[in-house]
C-alpha cells in the first residue's frame, strides 16, 4: 500500500470519534507511514537515519522539529495502546533475552502505532531487563516479492524470530482494469521462498500472520486511493489469508479474527480508506500475535502455533 493519505478536513473532524481523531492532522498521518531510512536502496548507500531526517519530513509534508513533535507523540500513543494489556502473557513468550525480533511487512506494520512498535513497548513494561529488541522492517506498499528482494537487508538485522505480515499489496489492483499487483500463484510461490530464504539465510524462527480482511467500500470511496487508480478486493485477501494458512508453520490468523468480528465493529478497526488497522486495530493485531504465541501445540510432528480458529472458547492472555 502507499501511504494512505488523509482525505479528511482537519476542521470537520468529530473530536469525540477516535478514528476521525487519527486522521486530524493530515502531515503526522503521513508521517506514520513513511519511514525512508528503511528502504533498500536508501540504506544500501550506508546513510543513516540521522542523515534522512530532512527527506522524511518533507515526505510528510512538514519540517525536522515538527517531525520530531510526531515520534514523540507516536512513542506516547503507543504506549498508551498496551497500557491495558494484562501482563500475563509476557513471561510466557518465547523470546529469550537478548532476542531479536524483525516484524517484516507493508504499510499495516511500517506504521508508527503498529504491533511491531505496540510489541516492543509491550515487552519493554513488563520484560524490561531482557534485552529483547524488536526490529521494524516494515516497508509501506511492499508485496511479498519485494520482500524477498531486500532479503540481504533482514539478513543484516541478524534475527532470532521473524514475524511475517504480507500480502495485502499482493491483493492491490489497479487502473481501470483493475489488474492484480500479482496472481495468487505468484503470491504462494514468493510466501515458500521467503521461508526457504528466512530458514537458509538467517536460522531464524519464522511466524506468519493473515493479512487482516479489507472493506470494499471503504478503500472504492477513498479519494486519495482514486487518485492512484488502486482498490482492493476482499476476495483477494481471503485468498491470501488462505495461502498463508496453507503455508504456515506457525500461524497467527488475524484475517479469520478481524472476520468474527460484527461488521460494525470491524469498521472501527480500520481507518476509512478499509485497508489500514487503527490503533485499536493494531493492538488487536497484538493481542491476537500474544495470544498465539503463548499457545504451543504440537500438529504433525512440527511445532506450530494455534491461530484464533477457537478462539471464542477462552479467554486471551492479552487483554484485561
Amino acid at each position: 500500500m502507499t501511504a494512505p493519505e488523509t482525505a479528511t478536513d482537519a476542521d470537520a473532524v468529530d473530536a469525540t470519534d477516535p478514528v476521525a481523531d487519527e486522521l486530524r492532522d493530515p502531515h503526522k498521518f503521513t508521517a506514520r507511514f513513511l519511514h525512508p531510512d528503511k528502504y533498500p536502496v536508501l540504506q544500501r548507500t550506508g546513510l543513516l537515519p540521522a542523515d534522512l531526517v530532512g527527506l522524511e519530513a518533507a515526505m510528510a509534508g512538514t519540517d525536522e522539529a515538527a517531525l520530531h513533535g510526531y515520534r514523540a507523540e507516536f512513542a506516547r500513543e503507543v504506549h498508551s495502546a498496551v497500557s491495558g494489556l494484562s501482563p500475563d502473557a509476557a513471561s510466557r513468550l518465547p523470546f529469550r533475552p537478548g532476542e531479536v525480533v524483525v516484524a517484516l511487512g507493508d504499510s499495516i506494520t511500517d506504521d508508527s502505532l503498529s504491533w511491531a512498535h505496540q510489541l516492543q513497548a509491550y515487552l519493554d513494561r513488563h520484560r524490561p531487563d531482557d534485552g529483547i529488541r524488536v526490529v521494524n522492517a516494515g516497508i509501506t506498499g511492499h508485496t511479498t516479492q519485494e520482500a524477498i528482494a531486500r532479503i540481504d537487508r533482514l539478513i543484516a538485522l541478524g534475527p532470532d524470530w521473524v514475524i511475517q505480515l504480507l500480502g495485502t499489496n499482493d491483493a492491490r489492483r489497479h487502473g481501470a482494469a483493475r489488474v492484480q499487483m500479482q496472481s495468487i500463484g505468484e503470491t504462494r510461490r514468493n510466501l515458500a521462498l521467503l521461508a526457504e530464504l528466512v530458514a537458509a539465510e538467517t536460522g531464524a524462527t519464522l511466524v506468519s500472520m493473515t493479512p487482516p480482511p479489507v472493506i470494499e467500500a471503504d478503500a472504492d470511496a477513498w479519494v486519495p486511493f482514486h487518485s492512484e487508480r488502486i482498490t482492493w478486493r476482499e476476495t483477494d485477501v481471503a485468498a491470501i489469508a488462505e495461502a498463508v494458512r496453507q503455508q504456515a508453520t506457525i500461524l497467527v490468523d488475524v484475517h479469520r479474527v478481524f472476520l468474527d468480528h460484527a461488521t460494525t465493529t470491524r469498521a472501527a478497526l480500520l481507518l476509512p480508506d478499509g485497508v489500514h488497522p487503527t490503533v485499536a486495530g493494531q493492538r488487536l493485531i497484538l493481542e491476537v500475535l500474544l495470544d498465539t504465541l503463548t499457545k504451543p501445540a504440537q500438529l504433525d510432528g512440527e511445532l506450530r502455533l494455534e491461530g484464533e480458529d477457537n478462539h471464542d472458547d477462552r479467554e486471551s492472555p492479552a487483554t484485561t
